[in-house]
């Protein structure tokens, strides 16, 4: 269901009608480079923009004129990337929902979304982002999803969530080696729901690991390597995960009237 929201969205702008100047839809052109004076005018009208499949080494960073800009769309633009110096990749005060999939970002810095103050969702699956500031979404406290699956991350700053009151799920899932530090929280938010880390790198995981997720209602694990499974879960209602190991702690989390799951096949 891969950014199932931006394709749902297209298709309902696509129901406005051909000639429909809110929606512009550039994908699969061979663009090189790309000038928002080229756009249909007036620019301020347009809601939808779709660049996907292109050949984009760049984008203009300031994107203001478009001031009606609420999707945006830059997937499989395969040497598309985060300014180096950590400057703004966008500056927008209308954008909700980026999708950035099968590009080349490789670090999501402190600046680099901080202009985007009304973004909701953040799709950039199969990247190379092997590190994300532990300030990178401080300046987007609208959102309430974002997906970084099949990327490099090895390790998570645990505060990242802090101040995103909105975020709801989170998808880790496909970062081969991306496992919680030792006697660390992996994460801390008071708000996320879905926690997705499919296929990552877990072997264990201790008290602490999930125990600054006091809202976490579904957590997904499969294909991990787990030999302890969480117990410290307050509101857990769904496991997904499959392994032929089993939980381990079972008594202990037993004694001290902790939720517990079972792993199992």
């Amino acid at each position: 269901m891969r950014s199932l929201i931006v394709v749902l969205a297209f298709g309902m702008c696509l129901c406005l009608g051909e000639d429909d100047n809110t929606v512009v839809d550039y994908r699969f052109r061979n663009l090189t480079e790309f000038n928002v004076a080229n756009l249909p005018h007036p620019v301020s009208d347009i809601a939808y923009l779709s660049l996907q499949g292109n050949n984009l080494d760049a984008f203009p960073s300031d994107i203001s004129e478009l001031s009606s800009l609420e999707r945006l769309i830059l997937s499989e633009n395969p040497q598309l990337t985060f300014p180096s110096d950590g400057s703004p990749f966008l500056i927008s005060r209308s954008l909700i929902d980026l999708v950035c999939e099968s590009c080349d970002i490789k670090t999501i810095y402190t600046r680099s979304l901080r202009r985007l103050p009304l973004l909701e969702t953040l799709l950039l699956p199969n990247n190379a982002i092997q590190m994300i500031e532990k300030r990178a979404f401080r300046n987007n406290p609208n959102m309430w999803m974002m997906d970084l699956t099949q990327n490099k991350l090895t390790s998570l700053p645990t505060t990242i969530l802090v101040g995103l009151h909105n975020m709801k799920k989170l998808d880790l899932s496909s970062n081969r080696d991306l496992a919680p530090q030792k006697g660390q929280p992996f994460l801390v938010s008071n708000s996320l729901e879905i926690l997705k880390c499919n296929n990552c790198g877990f072997s264990t995981t201790q008290m602490v690991t999930f125990s600054k997720l006091p809202n976490l209602k579904k957590l997904h694990l499969a294909d991990n390597r787990l030999l302890v499974a969480p117990c410290l879960l307050p509101s857990l209602t769904t496991l997904g995960a499959y392994s032929k190991k089993i939980f381990t702690d079972y008594q202990r989390c037993l004694k001290k009237k902790f939720h517990f799951v079972i792993i199992q096949n």
